[in-house]
């Protein structure tokens, strides 16, 4: 994902085939996203299960804008749309993700994809 002119890295670290969900494979992500750096308008088509490694991030859905530190977690519902979301820290936010999703769908879509 490419954020005007930094980007975000997304490292999969492993995929998985879900046996009792046909049509379902589980990708393991570290997510790393820079300071300042913000994404524009997504969705994932899949579910996402997100703990923080290091620094913090900053979400949106809503009115509402939490953040998340190191070692705190938090689910996304598939096809959740962002609104907003990156990194207004001072270092480089660091994040595993469970993701859940069928074959071969991207990690992200902005929308208008």
């Amino acid at each position: 994902m490419n954020t005007t002119d930094v980007t975000v890295t997304v490292e999969q670290l492993a995929v998985w085939p879900i046996d009792d969900l046909d049509g379902r494979e589980a990708r393991l992500l570290v997510v790393e996203v820079p300071p300042g750096v913000h994404a524009p308008v997504h969705h994932h088509d899949g579910w996402q299960f997100i703990y923080v490694l290091a620094g913090w991030s900053r979400r949106r859905w809503t009115a509402s804008r939490p953040s998340y530190e190191t070692g705190q977690a938090w689910h996304e519902h598939r096809k959740q749309r962002h609104l907003a979301f990156g990194n207004d820290g001072d270092a480089t936010a660091r994040m595993l993700v469970f993701y859940l999703t069928e074959p071969g769908q991207p990690v992200l879509s902005f929308d208008g994809d």
